[in-house]
């Protein structure tokens, strides 16, 4: 339970400072920071080819001191919760990247997948299933997200629709993937 509380306030915050204000101030001990460098070496690259993506570098992020998962800067690398299952184990893994309105970010157009497009990490290939886009995310939706149990599956998450007059971002694009 105390889990699924961290992953409420990862994703419920995701991408609230936008690609540049994003922090990347870590909650971690000296064994988390060797967990979090083991788990760092063992996960492949993201590859989405209709997106054009050949290898985006995965990094395993903590929390920020507010509870918010801490992604960083890179607008060509993508992050996972360095706490969460990994693509490919049992269970959903969720990956967050950059939408950039300076110039590319790797998840630029996450909206343009559809049903039956494949994406690989390593060697393990998920086929979309469904791409929504929501304005919000609350605690049943973020839920709804994580499992460390089931088949296994990828969320692909971004953020959507930035106003011209404020620089936010009001929504979020989802891809779920499950691996074939």
């Amino acid at each position: 339970m105390k889990r699924l509380m961290v992953l409420l306030t990862v994703l419920l915050s995701l991408g609230g400072a936008g690609a540049a204000g994003a922090t990347s101030t870590t909650r971690a001990t000296t064994s988390d920071a060797v967990a979090q460098s083991e788990r760092a070496a063992a996960i492949a690259p993201l590859k989405v080819p209709k997106l054009g993506i050949n290898g985006a570098k995965i990094i395993p992020v903590g929390l920020t001191s507010r509870g918010q998962l801490a992604v960083g800067p890179s607008v060509s690398a993508v992050y996972t919760w360095n706490n969460g299952v990994r693509p490919g184990q049992p269970g959903s893994a969720v990956i967050a990247g950059h939408t950039w309105s300076k110039g590319p970010g790797v998840f630029d157009n996450l909206g343009t997948l559809r049903v039956r497009d494949r994406f690989s990490v390593g060697r393990s290939v998920f086929v979309v299933t469904r791409v929504r886009k929501v304005q919000a995310l609350g605690p049943r939706d973020v839920r709804e997200l994580f499992s460390d149990k089931g088949p296994s599956r990828v969320v692909l998450i971004t953020c959507g629709n930035r106003s011209a007059t404020t620089g936010v971002y009001t929504s979020r694009i989802l891809v779920y993937a499950d691996k074939v």
